[in-house]
């Protein structure tokens, strides 16, 4: 579930994303304005992911996070079953959505719509508003200029529809293997390993503007490969199209990040691209290869944030790792290889977790409701976890792979937490 901080670090970008929009102020009980708040959330509702509408500050005005929401709106758009009805009477089928009236920095009041993906087709607008909505329109959030519109192409049309079709594959999968038919997952060979290997060194050789940063900090690692390898499983002009329609987006800030406003390195078998924000604390490097393979190098929380909850305990320990920075992070990983999966049209993924830089690192909840009793104090300076899974674990259930994964990692500091605990932990913020 959206904080207060992953609002006001949207905001802080002064510009809409795909997947975040603002609104100025308005009342439910105006026509116009609550057209206009339907429209988001069906474009919302047909996006991967979802995404956040802000009600109560302008576009012009995001940075500053005026001018807020006044009383009485704040009472009528907290209220949830007013806001259901009003979207409702816009769409079908209804918009899934959270709720959350915040208070930003700035001491103004705005609520925040958390809209989710669609569960099995898209929304459609049942109602017309002259300017605002048209009956039989799917709306959705386009790639290039972030607004909340109708199809505005074949292309966004086909990823909708992909989406569509994919979900309708992966409940299919889920029935399958809940029904036992299940291919058998064969061990990734020695061969393969060592050409995936290969190609993620000579990639990483390649000079990148992270390199610096990387050598002084603590970071994830990640890999994943589609198996069986096969060096020209992507056509190198179909890449960026294919990271792009298939990043996750589970807590806003995608995975990878790719931003088009800048440039994507481009070589002969690979892309990739180096982010270091200046507004949101996020440092990342990520390349994705003609055989499918993704890498990522992903600066730590705990080394972009002096929060109090990520903090150690431990006078010797040199830094922190936080509990829900790694089964976050992992699950988001585990999610991205099943949808690549099923894009490059593969039999089974590997997936290698690693945290690099870590000698000496407490391992701390991050989170003050949860507490450790440690301290977990790790020597080593690398800490490496790997998962073999089908296509059909991945689709069937990517969050017991990133937990695997995460178990992996937690227990080489030595901490025993039930797996239950973990998921438990992790929907309350994918709700998932």
């Amino acid at each position: 579930m959206a904080t207060t901080e992953d609002v006001e670090q949207y905001l802080a970008l002064g510009h809409e994303t795909r997947a975040f929009e603002v609104k100025g102020p308005g009342s439910i009980g105006d026509k116009s304005y609550c057209a206009k708040v339907a429209r988001a959330a069906m474009a919302m509702g047909n996006l991967h992911d979802g995404g956040l509408i802000c009600l109560g500050i302008d576009e012009s005005s995001m940075t500053a996070m005026q001018p807020g929401l006044d009383d009485e709106q704040l009472a009528t758009w907290s209220g949830f079953d007013n806001v259901a009805d009003a979207i409702a009477r816009f769409c079908d089928p209804p918009v899934t959505f959270h709720l959350l009236p915040l208070t930003v920095s700035s001491g103004r009041r705005v609520v925040v719509l958390e809209v989710d993906e669609f569960e099995v087709v898209p929304h459609i607008c049942t109602r017309d508003y002259p300017g605002e909505t048209q009956v039989g329109s799917l709306y959705v959030r386009p790639h290039g200029k972030p607004q909340s519109t109708h199809v505005p192409s074949a292309s966004e049309l086909r990823e909708l529809l992909d989406l569509a079709t994919t979900k309708g594959v992966r409940e299919f999968v889920r029935r399958a293997a809940l029904a036992g038919v299940m291919p058998t997952l064969r061990a990734e060979e020695d061969v393969e390993r060592d050409a995936f290997a290969a190609e993620a060194e000579a990639v990483w050789a390649e000079p990148s503007n992270l390199t610096s940063t990387l050598a002084t900090a603590g970071y994830f690692d990640i890999e994943i490969r589609p198996r069986p390898f096969d060096s020209h499983r992507i056509p190198p002009a179909d890449l960026q199209d294919v990271v792009v329609s298939n990043a996750v987006r589970l807590r806003g800030w995608p995975l990878p990040m790719v931003d088009r406003r800048e440039p994507v390195k481009r070589h002969a078998t690979w892309i990739g691209q180096d982010t270091q924000s200046t507004v949101v604390p996020h440092v990342e490097a990520w390349r994705f290869c003609t055989t499918g393979q993704f890498l990522q190098r992903r600066v730590m929380a705990t080394d972009l944030s002096d929060a109090q909850e990520l903090r150690v305990s431990s006078e010797r320990a040199t830094g922190a790792v936080a509990v829900w920075d790694v089964l976050l992070y992992l699950i988001e990983v585990a999610e991205l290889a099943a949808r690549l999966a099923t894009a490059v049209h593969c039999d089974a993924m590997t997936i290698r977790a690693s945290i690099t830089g870590i000698a000496g690192r407490e391992l701390v909840s991050g989170d003050s409701a949860r507490e450790l009793y440690g301290p977990y104090i790790v020597d080593s300076s690398t800490l490496n976890a790997s998962a073999d899974a089908t296509t059909v674990d991945l689709l069937r259930d990517p969050i017991a792979v990133g937990i695997s994964l995460t178990q992996d990692l937690l227990g080489q500091f030595g901490l025993k937490i039930p797996d239950d605990v973990l998921r438990e932990w992790q929907g309350q913020v994918f709700r998932r």
